[in-house]
């Protein structure tokens, strides 16, 4: 049965062979994909906010990112976010820009976790 992953990994025991292992390397792959990869785009619908793409890493990572820091790094990251020019204010507050995936495929510089 699908169960999320932190369940998973907190109940590896339950788990057979080596699948806890396997598991644990294969987050630990998508996170480090994420630092250097758009991969994280792919878990946005075709317009999303800054917003959105921040919650993608802070659930893949585990951990709160400062979203003024987060967002200066990835709108300045060539061809990595397009604007659309249309805003959402799904979010509250003030309208936020929508974004659409750009032709990137790395990222540099990197996004690194805990920075």
């Amino acid at each position: 049965r699908w169960v999320p992953v932190g369940q998973a990994l907190r109940r590896r025991n339950n788990l057979a062979f080596d699948h806890a292992r396997i598991l644990i390397d294969a987050v630990e792959r998508a996170r480090a994909k994420l630092e250097y990869t758009t991969l994280a785009t792919a878990f946005c619908g075709p317009r999303f906010t800054v917003t959105d793409l921040r919650n993608v890493y802070e659930v893949v990572w585990g951990e709160r990112i400062d979203p003024r820091n987060f967002h200066r790094k990835v709108t300045n990251v060539e061809n990595f976010l397009i604007p659309t020019g249309e805003h959402t204010n799904k979010h509250g507050g003030r309208p936020a820009a929508l974004f659409r995936r750009g032709a990137a495929e790395t990222l540099h510089p990197p996004i690194l976790r805990g920075s």
